[in-house]
């Protein structure tokens, strides 16, 4: 079987600042799924929940006096990649022109950009800070991180809500195959912002008590992925491979969240005859389940026609909300259960977001 290899995975979350926290308190059912409590939400009762990472510590990945100066996001982005080149085993000195990164966001550079045109709004444009700008677009944390890290590869960010994460892997294996990079920092992050939680609630896309919808959510997490070879020559153990990725788009509004069965159906068949493995081979579905009724439904079904056998299955947005930044977790998860777990053989993640972005990828042992 081909595909590049997975040396090392890392995750950051509103249930803990690294894979193994955020793992340990999946096992046993938590959630970060809470109220918003904000003075400046609208005086009304039916806000929807949010999982927000309450209080970060960015050290030691990075100092104080350093991460003040950054978006959340890409403090978020910074602590994760340290923590996935660490769990690889990676050392960056001598291979910075062949290490690249690809993150995808749906709202790195929220904070900032809210705070500018506050202050621009309300004072005026020259009492604007000139510090906030860098970090109000969504490219900050993958250069953040490659800047910190000293990353002179291939520097991609994939703005693609909720399948950016899969996205960027399904682009990252085309760099490693291509001979662009040797290794390649893989991932998402994302911030919450109350302005992007009050926008999501006016266009009736999160959950309330009265509608069904997703929660948003933030953090990052990052794998660390490596041509094979290359993996290799430096003596790195292989956690995972990267055995397919691909997509199914549909032509849907970007903000319509809906799906046909037989298309979902369709996206993760597709993946396993991609890898070579059978429904009977995999161990777990990394479901996108995510909280919408429309979507959810259409994801059971096609889960119901792929698998004549029901799989175990996992939905981690319920605990730790969406955004793309949950797809890099799921990735995350599934490369730490393979590695632990010489029986689960294969597992299947999907990513169905909006706008009929649908994507599954098939991780294997290596």
């Amino acid at each position: 079987m081909t595909g590049p290899v997975v040396t090392g995975a890392s995750a950051v979350t509103a249930l803990g600042r690294d894979l193994a926290t955020t793992r340990a308190a999946l096992a046993v059912g938590r959630s970060a799924v809470l109220p918003v409590e904000s003075p400046d939400l609208p005086d009304r009762t039916d806000h929807s929940p949010a999982a927000r990472i309450a209080a970060f510590t960015p050290e030691p990945e990075l100092p104080k006096m350093k991460a003040r100066r950054l978006d959340r996001a890409s403090q978020y982005a910074v602590v994760a990649a340290r923590q996935g080149i660490a769990d690889a085993g990676y050392a960056m000195t001598g291979r910075e022109e062949r290490t690249g990164i690809l993150l995808g966001t749906g709202s790195a550079g929220a904070g900032p950009l809210v705070e500018m045109e506050r202050q621009m709004a309300l004072e005026s444009p020259d009492a604007a800070s000139p510090f906030l700008f860098p970090y109000t677009v969504s490219n900050a944390p993958a250069s953040v991180t490659a800047i910190e890290l000293g990353i002179k590869g291939p520097n991609v960010t994939i703005t693609q809500k909720d399948a950016a994460a899969l996205n960027a892997l399904f682009y990252g294996r085309m760099l490693l195959s291509d001979g662009r990079a040797d290794a390649l920092l893989v991932g998402a992050a994302d911030e919450w912002n109350l302005q992007y939680h009050l926008a999501y609630e006016r266009l009736h896309a999160t959950r309330t008590a009265r509608r069904s919808g997703f929660v948003l959510g933030e953090g990052a997490a990052c794998l660390v992925v490596e041509d094979e070879a290359a993996a290799r020559a430096r003596g790195a153990a292989a956690r995972a491979r990267v055995a397919s990725v691909v997509m199914r788009p549909a032509a849907l509004s970007p903000q319509v969240r809906r799906a046909d069965a037989a298309r979902l159906a369709e996206a993760m068949n597709a993946s396993l005859d991609e890898a070579g493995v059978p429904p009977a081979g995999v161990g777990i579905v990394h479901l996108s389940r995510n909280g919408v009724a429309a979507t959810d439904d259409a994801e059971a079904a096609a889960l119901a026609a792929v698998f004549p056998k029901p799989p175990p299955v996992a939905a981690v947005k319920e605990a730790i909300g969406e955004n793309p930044f949950a797809g890099a977790v799921q990735l995350a998860l599934a490369v730490a259960a393979l590695h632990e777990n010489p029986a689960l053989g294969a597992v299947l993640v999907n990513a169905f977001g909006a706008g009929g972005n649908f994507m599954c990828a098939v991780l294997t042992r290596p």
